[in-house]
């Protein structure tokens, strides 16, 4: 049985229980009184119930399950009122959806492997370097920059640039023509024409009065005119220490 069948059942009993006892102290009550005696008239007699004297005093038994407790108090509240047990509710499984099937990733094709032809017996030829196409080149590949010995007393005074022209030899040469050109000037000078930067293939080209940063070009010619060199950029460093650029030709194959 639920709690609140048993609840009721023990209500009901303790009230038939009461009931039962207020019947007998009510009984044995008016039994104890004496018999009042009337002048007119006798009193009837008594009803007497023989049978709940003897039998409901002896007998008088609480219910085996009635436990009297505290919590079991009336209260104008209904107490009884059976609290709902939320049921469990189904478990829900949870089904996996489809899984995506992963796309096919393409297998790269094979790349035909490029073999090279095997070499020839013997060893490898080395290619030729590149000829330079003019037949004379800087020497050392770079301008040198000195201090100015042709004029030495000028000093800060004096710029210029000079040099020489030599065959595959060594030889120098005489009689090629050094074209200087740039923003102020616009010369040609032969070699052999200043003994001061070397005996026979000298030349000197002064650009100016006081140092500078300036910029000019240098090319050698053939006696005839024909450009035989690369042309040479200068820019000075304004320094009077390095007032004078040298720029040596030599010829660098026979011709």
């Amino acid at each position: 049985m639920g709690t609140g069948t048993t609840r009721i059942f023990n209500i009901i009993s303790m009230v038939f229980v009461a009931l039962t006892i207020i019947a007998l102290i009510w009984v044995i009550s008016r039994l104890a009184q004496p018999p009042i005696e009337r002048a007119s008239e006798a009193l009837p007699e008594l009803l007497v119930l023989p049978s709940l004297t003897p039998s409901l005093t002896p007998t008088i038994t609480l219910p085996p399950t009635f436990t009297p407790t505290p919590t079991d108090t009336l209260s104008p509240t209904p107490s009884d009122t059976p609290t709902a047990t939320a049921q469990p509710s189904a478990t829900i499984t949870d089904t996996p959806g489809p899984t995506d099937t992963p796309s096919i990733t393409p297998t790269p094709s094979v790349s035909p492997t490029f073999t090279p032809p095997p070499s020839p017996t013997g060893p490898t030829n080395t290619p030729a370097p590149t000829l330079n196409p003019f037949l004379f080149d800087l020497r050392d590949g770079q301008v040198v920059f000195t201090q100015n010995f042709a004029a030495p007393a000028a000093g800060c005074l004096w710029q210029g640039i000079g040099g020489t022209v030599s065959g595959f030899q060594g030889e120098p040469l005489n009689g090629y023509q050094v074209h200087v050109f740039g923003s102020n000037i616009d010369q040609t000078v032969v070699s052999g024409s200043n003994t001061l930067y070397g005996q026979g293939s000298g030349w000197e080209v002064p650009v100016g009065n006081q140092i500078s940063t300036a910029t000019y070009f240098v090319e050698l010619k053939s006696p005839q005119g024909t450009v035989v060199s690369s042309r040479i950029q200068v820019t000075f460093p304004s320094d009077c220490a390095r007032n004078l650029a040298l720029v040596n030709f030599y010829q660098t194959r026979p011709n």
